[in-house]
């Protein structure tokens, strides 16, 4: 298992268990309680655990989602492929929505080549970085409630000023996807926004990482056949690929 697969296990079990020690980690992963605490320890930079003899707690406040400062580090490679085939739906001129995910944000970089004629987001720090590389695409933020963990916009605010648009395509991620509850999130109200800018969008991409897949979060956003695309880093197996391609979703990987 690689080390950010790992860390999201150990925030995945500190949810449940609030504690975790060092010598269970260690046995429960077969690695070296040495390589546990250098876990710990870079977990504990990103203000999601506190460390205590022998463990770590889960800080108060952070059993809802992962912070954006974990996530943006996580399985990059994986997040570029996706960003790279997400590009090629974007047409010059469109109107787009860019959600808050760290997989969305990725494309960021790769704008310049497929430029479109605006973009809409409930990221502050996407809004930024889209105005800072590219002066000549209109920027617009949802406003609202910013969420800490994720450095996000949600609420009524958020949701009323992208129910009054209408995009072209929207390009999203989440937490967890399953055949059984489609695609859920840990937050209720980034649900709530996602199923808001679903309704206004003519494109529906959702980007998700094989990692998500057969994964559970809190909140419902919606079914498969409420999207349009799915791009992933490989092939699904047969049991995905049947299911979603009966649901009417084209599924897009290298």
């Amino acid at each position: 298992m690689l080390s950010d697969e790992r860390q999201h296990a150990i925030i995945d079990m500190l949810k449940i268990k609030k504690f975790v020690n060092v010598p269970d980690l260690a046995r429960h992963f077969y690695t070296s309680e040495a390589t546990i605490r250098r876990d710990l320890d870079k977990l504990k930079k990103t203000g999601i655990l506190k460390r205590t003899h022998g463990g770590a707690v889960l800080e108060q406040g952070m059993d809802s989602a992962i912070p954006y400062v974990v996530r943006k580090d996580e399985r990059t490679a994986e997040k570029n492929i996706i960003a790279g085939l997400a590009l090629k739906l974007i047409h010059t001129g469109d109107v787009i929505i860019i959600d808050s995910s760290s997989t969305s944000a990725r494309m960021i970089p790769l704008l310049g080549q497929n430029k479109p004629k605006t973009v809409v987001s409930n990221s502050p720090k996407v809004s930024i970085e889209i105005a800072q590389r590219y002066p000549d695409i209109k920027v617009y933020s949802t406003g609202g409630f910013l969420r800490n963990s994720s450095i996000s916009y949600v609420g009524e605010s958020a949701r009323n000023m992208v129910a009054s648009i209408s995009v072209n395509t929207m390009f999203f991620s989440c937490v967890g996807v399953s055949l059984e509850k489609g695609l859920t999130d840990s937050s209720t109200s980034e649900a709530e926004l996602k199923r808001t800018m679903i309704q206004q969008s003519a494109l529906k991409v959702f980007l998700a990482d094989s990692s998500k897949l057969n994964h559970n979060a809190f909140s419902h956003i919606c079914m498969f056949n409420d999207i349009d695309y799915l791009i992933t880093e490989k092939p699904l197996d047969d049991l995905w690929h049947n299911r979603l391609t009966d649901e009417g979703v084209r599924i897009i990987h290298p």
